[in-house]
């Protein structure tokens, strides 16, 4: 999985959109579309749980770091990220060191709850500032620009988005198909 950071801090708001479409009457889920300060045009979009959107709204209030997450496809073709804030924390997660008493886990993290963390934060003292990314709207690209730098790649994702130069990926995708007619 790679990550990439944006360092300077954005001012984002979020916004409703019509959910026509979208989502069924019966559903919880809200369409939101975020935007960049002084862009009209929409740099992401999400349907999410009401509250998520509640602390989305407060957390951008001020401005936020931004960050991707992805996955590197094993081919030059699409790739699926998601677009979070980046949150700093002091120490390790939160319930690390309690003890699990409901046996063996099929989950990866089950025998070792520290296995997430990798190799690298074991040599980390217990109070060390940490980024947490917290994903909350998808992101494609149905070609990539990079494909000799993941890391560029995302870099270039991020930015794209932030000049509100992404659409809807349902869009997207036709209009990829009918321009291949």
């Amino acid at each position: 999985m790679h990550v990439y950071l944006k360092e300077e801090p954005v001012d984002l708001e979020i916004r409703e959109v019509d959910p026509e479409g979208l989502v069924t009457e019966d559903s919880d889920l809200i369409p939101v579309a975020f935007y960049v300060a002084g862009n009209e045009r929409p740099s992401f979009r999400a349907l999410l749980p009401p509250q998520t959107v509640a602390v989305l709204e407060e957390a951008t209030l001020a401005p936020v770091r931004l960050g991707l997450l992805a996955e590197e496809p094993q081919d030059s073709g699409e790739i699926r990220a998601m677009v979070g804030l980046s949150i700093t924390m002091q120490g390790g997660p939160e319930g690390a060191e309690e003890e699990d008493d409901e046996g063996p886990s099929a989950e990866p993290w089950g025998s070792d709850p520290d296995a997430w963390r990798g190799e690298s934060e074991e040599d980390a003292p217990e109070n060390a500032e940490r980024a947490v990314l917290l994903a909350f709207a998808p992101l494609v690209r149905l070609r990539r620009k990079f494909p000799d730098d993941f890391g560029e790649e995302l870099a270039d994702l991020l930015e794209s988005a932030l000049a509100g130069d992404t659409r809807p990926s349902l869009e997207a995708r036709v209009d990829e198909m009918l321009g291949g007619m």
